[in-house]
């Protein structure tokens, strides 16, 4: 893999990445990036310019740009997907960036490393899911009163993946990936979102993997940054 941006795993890391995706097609890939490539891409988050708020509530969506003319705009789209929450309603609220008409520089090696061959072909290695290529990728942040509600990412490839680039991130701010049992009614696994960590979970018809994102504390300064995006 390119060694400027990922970290070159031995053998017996990636032997231990495959043990835990055969027991539940879900793995942790920690220091997925090179200590030097995660610091840039980490102050790439802070200079970014380009955040929207997306958010939903069953099938509608939200795209708004975060600006002084939209500010009660956005505010009344909280309240919206807060109260859908409130009702066990499909919804959710946060920052996004990337996947844009332009894409920066940064996003466009973030995009090229994680779709080359040698990427590819070591996800292939831990899953033995022959994929093929990567398709969606953005960046999201989480701010207090941010979620994402219980969802499959079914559809939308073989495999989900989250990088988290959130520092200090502490499990009492919120914002935890967990993953429910089929019938969403308990919590089966947690991940806090550690800096430069990888968690990969497969999302097709036979490994639904219900999850969802747990709103962020009151009053938490930290962002809670992340790479989301899905193969197949």
């Amino acid at each position: 893999m390119n060694n400027v941006i990922f970290t070159d795993f031995d053998s017996q890391q990636i032997e231990a990445f495959k043990a835990d995706f055969r027991k539940d097609s879900k793995a942790t890939l920690s220091t997925i990036f090179t200590p030097s490539f995660a610091e840039i891409v980490a102050k790439y988050a802070v200079i970014e310019k380009n955040w929207v708020l997306a958010a939903g509530v069953d099938k509608v969506r939200y795209e708004n740009p975060i600006n002084p003319a939209n500010q009660k705009k956005n505010d009344a789209i909280g309240v919206e997907v807060n109260k859908a929450f409130s009702q066990n309603r499909f919804s959710y609220i946060f920052h996004r960036t990337m996947n844009n008409k332009n894409p920066s520089l940064i996003e466009k090696e973030i995009r090229q490393a994680l779709n080359s061959p040698e990427f590819i072909n070591f996800l292939n290695e831990i899953t033995g899911l022959n994929l093929s290529k990567l398709t969606t990728m953005f960046m999201s942040r989480y701010r207090t009163g941010h979620f994402l509600s219980p969802h499959s990412d079914t559809g939308n490839g073989k495999i989900a993946f989250v990088i988290s680039l959130s520092k200090d991130w502490l499990p009492q701010y919120g914002g935890l990936l967990n993953f429910l049992s089929d019938d969403r009614k308990q919590v089966i696994d947690t991940y806090c979102p550690l800096f430069n960590h990888m968690v990969i979970f497969q999302v097709d018809e036979n490994h639904k993997h219900p999850h969802y994102v747990s709103h962020v504390a009151p009053n938490v300064l930290h962002n809670r940054i992340s790479i989301v995006g899905w193969f197949e």
